[in-house]
């Protein structure tokens, strides 16, 4: 009788695979327009790369964006990353054909590609992502000084603009310039990061005409003063939303917790500069600035990832009141 059952539940199995093997896969994509393949020459002596976009099981068509899954490269029919993403933006916005923006954004030679992920607020600013080509890897990294904030344009060889849109609808303008010396993006003009040495690379606000450490170190110290009140402004008004909804007990500990996290950040940020300023090879006598503008660098981008929230804090307030 066994014998029976198993050869008809293998019956029933080839007669699944069979009558599925002739179906399209397609519902497992997101409805709208596909996202073509690709092409792309990497620089004279670098290979042609290959670009598909391949969706995971977090897209969702019901939401009507385009969707999240894996920006794949690769080589020769050799896969050689895959990137995450995600389009969180309606799909009539993006065109199938030229979903990423082929370009030499730092000035080295190498193609790199910049990618929308959104639009910001009232949908006239793309928020981008800028993917960098590494010669020494053969592989595409994220430039996170510029990357998810606003709209990215290439301004001047090796130099961008990151347009920055706030909640209230105000936009911003940061440059940012590629110094090749060391390897990575400063914020300030193009004229001022090329002039100075590798370690008195121009971030405006910490280095202004005459970049020296002590200079830096107060702009430092300053940034983290001004953080750390945006912090207690956050955590003040998520304790009063957390203290309506699950009372005071739980909001003192998030506080508690909150406190103890971007004491934890510090110590974290303090420690990766100093290790990343001695894997740059920076000389001795200019390691300690190089290690506070790292710091300040730092400091700045959790600055305006706190106001964002704060921004954030706020809206969801006067929504709550307007439902009220």
């Amino acid at each position: 009788m066994n014998d029976i059952f198993r050869a008809s539940a293998a019956l029933t199995v080839a007669w699944v695979l069979t009558g599925c093997s002739s179906m399209s896969m397609d519902f497992l994509r997101p409805a709208g327009r596909p996202l073509e393949t690709l092409t792309q020459q990497i620089g004279p002596e670098a290979p042609t790369l290959r670009f598909d976009f391949e969706f995971d099981d977090k897209a969702n068509p019901a939401e009507g964006e385009v969707g999240s899954g894996y920006i794949v490269v690769s080589q020769e029919g050799k896969e050689l990353q895959a990137l995450p993403h995600a389009f969180e933006l309606p799909r009539d916005r993006l065109d199938g054909k030229a979903w990423l923006s082929f370009g030499d954004f730092n000035g080295d030679g190498l193609t790199d590609f910049k990618v929308t992920r959104l639009y910001a607020m009232d949908g006239k600013l793309a928020v981008d992502s800028l993917y960098q080509f590494d010669a020494r890897t053969g592989r595409f990294a994220q430039v996170d000084v510029v990357s998810n904030a606003g709209e990215i344009e290439a301004v001047s060889p090796g130099c961008v603009s990151v347009k920055v849109q706030s909640p209230a609808g105000a936009v911003r303008q940061e440059n940012h310039c590629y110094v090749a010396a060391t390897g990575r993006w400063v914020r300030g003009r193009a004229d001022v990061a090329r002039k100075t040495s590798p370690a008195e690379r121009a971030d405006a606000n910490c280095d202004a005409t005459a970049p020296e450490l002590i200079a830096c170190r107060r702009a430092r110290i300053e940034q983290d003063k001004a953080l750390l009140t945006l912090v207690r402004e956050y955590r003040n008004g998520r304790m009063q939303t957390l203290q309506a909804a699950q009372g005071r007990d739980y909001a003192e500990a998030y506080a508690r917790s909150l406190d103890l996290d971007h004491s934890s950040w510090r110590q974290y940020r303090d420690a990766r500069c100093t290790a990343q300023s001695r894997e740059q090879a920076v000389p001795v006598k200019a390691l300690a600035a190089n290690t506070e503008l790292c710091r300040y660098e730092w400091a700045r981008d959790q600055l305006r990832r706190y106001r964002d929230q704060i921004a954030r804090l706020s809206d969801n307030r006067d929504k709550g009141r307007a439902r009220q």
